[in-house]
C-alpha cells in the first residue's frame, strides 16, 4: 500500500506498507505510473474489537477465514493480502461453507491477478525470485509472441510467456504478457491450484492457431523441447 510519494533529485521515493508482512517499505524510481493507496473501513471495530486488527486495519483470520469470534468469519478487501473482486469472491463461498460445516482453507498461491493494459499482464502464483528466496529450485520456460501465428495475425506479436516449475516438474507460478492474458491464465491458476506438471500442460492439445499454443510452448520450453522457438 503506497502511503507517501516525495521527489527528490529528478527521482521519486515511495514508502508504504508490504501488506503480505505488513511491513514497511521505501522504492526510489524515475518515474511513477500510478501510486494509489488504499486501507480497510474497520475504524469502527477498534475501539470493541481491535484486538482483531493487524497494524494495518485489517481484520485477522485464520487459513479457514475465521476470526478469533467463533462463529465470525471475515473476507475480502477487509482482511488484506490482494485486494482483488474474485478473490473475496471466493473467499466468501469458503466461509460460507465452512460455516455449514466444512473445513476448507483458502489456498492463496492460486489466486490470478490481471492488469488491463494493452497488451494485458496477467500473473498468478510465484515469480522466479519469489521462488528463489523460498530455497525453491526452479526451472523455467519462456516463450515470446512473435512466434506464435495468432499474435501476429493480430498484429500483436509484443509479449510473452513466462512459466516457472519447481524441481519436480510441478507448476508454481506463470506470467503473461499478451492480448487477453486475463482470460489465459486461467489455465495456469488451474495448473497452480491442483499441483499439475509442465508435462501435463505440454501434452495437452491447444486449438490452432490460438494465443494459448504459447502456454503450451513455454511449458515445452521448460524443458528445451519448444516446437517453434529455439531451445538453448
Amino acid at each position: 500500500r503506497i502511503e507517501d510519494a516525495v521527489r527528490e533529485r529528478g527521482r521519486v521515493k515511495l514508502k508504504g506498507t508490504n501488506l503480505r508482512t505488513n511491513s514497511g517499505f521505501e522504492y526510489s524510481a524515475e518515474r511513477v505510473l500510478l501510486a494509489a493507496g488504499r486501507k480497510p473501513n474497520s475504524e469502527v471495530l477498534a475501539n470493541e474489537y481491535g484486538d482483531l486488527l493487524d497494524r494495518a486495519g485489517f481484520v485477522q483470520v485464520n487459513p479457514r477465514l475465521e476470526t478469533r469470534i467463533p462463529g465470525i468469519s471475515a473476507i475480502g478487501d477487509l482482511i488484506g493480502g490482494k485486494l482483488l473482486a474474485h478473490k473475496a469472491e471466493h473467499e466468501g463461498i469458503i466461509a460460507a461453507e465452512n460455516a455449514a460445516g466444512a473445513l476448507q482453507e483458502m489456498d492463496y498461491q492460486a489466486v490470478p491477478m490481471a492488469v488491463f493494459t494493452e497488451p494485458e499482464f496477467a500473473s498468478v502464483g510465484l515469480t522466479e525470485e519469489e521462488a528463489q528466496a523460498r530455497g525453491i529450485q526452479t526451472c523455467v520456460g519462456v516463450f515470446s509472441l512473435q512466434a506464435n501465428g495468432r499474435a501476429v495475425a493480430l498484429e500483436s506479436p509484443e509479449g510473452m510467456v513466462k512459466l516457472i516449475a519447481s524441481a519436480d516438474d510441478r507448476v508454481i507460478g506463470a506470467h503473461i504478457l499478451a492480448p487477453q492474458a486475463s482470460e489465459l491464465i486461467a489455465e495456469m491458476t488451474l495448473a497452480v491450484k491442483h499441483g499439475l506438471t509442465v508435462r501435463d500442460v505440454s501434452s495437452t492439445i491447444h486449438v490452432h492457431p490460438t494465443l494459448s499454443e504459447a502456454l503450451m510452448e513455454a511449458a515445452l520450453k521448460v524443458k528445451g523441447m519448444a516446437l517453434h522457438a529455439l531451445n538453448e
